[in-house]
């Protein structure tokens, strides 16, 4: 399934019609799912459903979706609406006016009372909106709220905005959207993903042919991950599977780095190598799976000779910012060795202002805070701004793997880019980051791409989480958690190959 940007959704939806698909055909069409989800709601919610209606063609769906109930005869309608239809929307103004002639109850925003209505659905304002809402609008999405009905939103819950998921002024929090043709960013983004509830897009007719020159996010799912997961061989062995060294593991933070070799290995790496302070050993007798060196002198001829018996490095889980940080950073940057920088690696990238174009294929795996390091923007920004934030990732790093992390993650090399829905606030605690760096790190070492290894691993983390949430409350997932149910989700996954 595709995400854009809405004003590439229009761009399809104009030159659809401009090909003769009718806009009151993709209206029609629109109703038609909206139709579907009302008629699904009613067994466990009720009958007594009420429809508020802006002016533009969100509204026009819900006109269109009130003729088609009323015509059903299973349920009382009421329309809700301040003004008429403006007038540039012709396939809005048709619609209202069939309903009008069918004489569907109307009323206004003031008379409205949510309290004796099942089903509110929500045609309000669609993805044109482009600024905060104000009185009477706050007023009636504020009842829309505060009532007992379940809410359906057309296309996005109004005062949503349809790109970044931010609140515009309020929103209207729906349990179910319907959105049309493709999904939009602001769905699961930011506050959007709170307020969208059950997300379903629905196919009104926009060939996919229209939509291949925009820049789109696929969705990650279970079919597309399987056909990314490195495949294993009967006959194999150990280095088969990836010889890894990962470096971290500064004083005191050892754990960082245990976490992070430990995911590597659930995750099928052949052979791994933690190197930190010479305090690691002691720690690392906890995972005797993994081999163990300290952080070498800063000889550069002979640390560059140490990489090249490695097939992959990751670099950051707990390495701190020193001086012999930033020396590790910059070995492992200008090495030929394929590379994830994670945590403090990328920190010190950040400050790395004379850094030159690196020719190995690496991952970068940032959440907002580390964007800023990267990028030097201010991270308010980049959150607001989810897809302009990516694109300056993909211009300041053209030749890796951004991997944008957040309540949703996106993962692109510049030309594909995936989005990940999988995962809960379970994840959100210290760790989870150096265990998804070494997931990211097992799947390059099993021959994966940097991307799909990302994706992979993004996928999965998400996969346990919502996996874990099932059994035990999410405040109380911790990183250890993710690790010993990887194998249980990598059965499910190995099935769908």
């Amino acid at each position: 399934m595709k995400v854009l940007r809405c004003e590439d959704i229009r761009a399809a939806d104009r030159e659809a019609q401009r090909l003769g698909i009718a806009g009151i055909v993709l209206m029609e069409r629109a109703a038609l799912a909206l139709a579907r989800a009302v008629e699904s709601a009613q067994a466990m919610y009720g009958w007594r459903v009420v429809i508020v209606c802006g002016s533009g063609n969100n509204g026009g769906d819900g006109y269109a979706l009130a003729r088609l109930l009323h015509e059903k005869r299973d349920f009382k309608i009421k329309l809700v609406r301040d003004k008429e239809p403006d007038a540039s929307c012709e396939d809005a103004v048709a619609n209202e006016r069939l309903a009008v002639r069918l004489g569907i109850e109307m009323c206004t925003f003031q008379q409205f009372d949510p309290s004796s209505y099942d089903i509110i659905v929500d045609c309000l304002f669609g993805t044109g909106l482009s600024r905060d809402l104000d009185s009477p609008y706050t007023e009636l999405i504020e009842r829309i709220n505060q009532s007992h009905a379940y809410v359906i939103a057309c296309d996005i819950a109004s005062g949503l905005s349809a790109d970044s998921g931010i609140i515009m002024g309020c929103a209207v929090k729906a349990n179910e959207t319907i959105s049309f043709a493709a999904g939009k960013l602001g769905l699961y983004m930011n506050e959007g993903i709170a307020y969208s509830g059950q997300v379903t897009i629905a196919d009104i007719g926009i060939p996919d042919v229209l939509f291949q020159d925009f820049d789109s996010y696929t969705i990650l799912d279970d079919t597309v991950v399987s056909a990314f997961l490195p495949k294993r061989r009967v006959h194999s062995h150990k280095r088969s599977y990836g010889n890894l060294l990962m470096i971290g593991a500064a004083q005191g933070m050892y754990g960082a780095l245990l976490m992070a070799a430990k995911a590597a290995l659930r995750c099928g790496a052949g052979l791994v190598t933690m190197m930190g302070d010479e305090g690691l050993a002691s720690s690392a007798v906890t995972l005797s799976e993994a081999m163990c060196l300290s952080f070498p002198e800063q000889n550069e001829e002979a640390f560059q000779a140490l990489l090249q018996r490695y097939d992959c490095v990751s670099i950051g889980n707990g390495l701190g910012r020193d001086t012999k940080a930033m020396w590790l950073v910059r070995q492992v940057w200008e090495s030929d060795r394929p590379a994830v920088f994670d945590g403090d690696a990328l920190y010190l990238l950040g400050k790395w202002t004379e850094r030159k174009k690196r020719n190995a294929p690496y991952v970068l795996t940032p959440h907002p805070k580390e964007l800023s390091y990267l990028l030097g923007t201010d991270t308010a920004k980049l959150i607001e701004s989810p897809a302009e934030a990516l694109k300056l990732s993909e211009r300041a790093y053209p030749d890796g793997v951004i991997v944008m992390k957040n309540t949703r993650t996106v993962i692109s090399n510049g030309k594909n880019r995936y989005l990940n829905i999988t995962g809960n606030h379970g994840l959100a605690t210290g760790g989870s980051g150096d265990v998804l760096c070494g997931m990211i790190l097992a799947f390059m070492g099993q021959a994966a791409s940097p991307l799909e290894a990302a994706a992979c691993a993004v996928y999965l983390q998400g996969r346990c989480a919502d996996s874990l949430g099932k059994v035990m409350a999410l405040r109380s997932i911790m990183p250890g958690d993710i690790i010993e149910q990887i194998p249980k989700e990598l059965i499910v996954l190995e099935k769908e190959i």
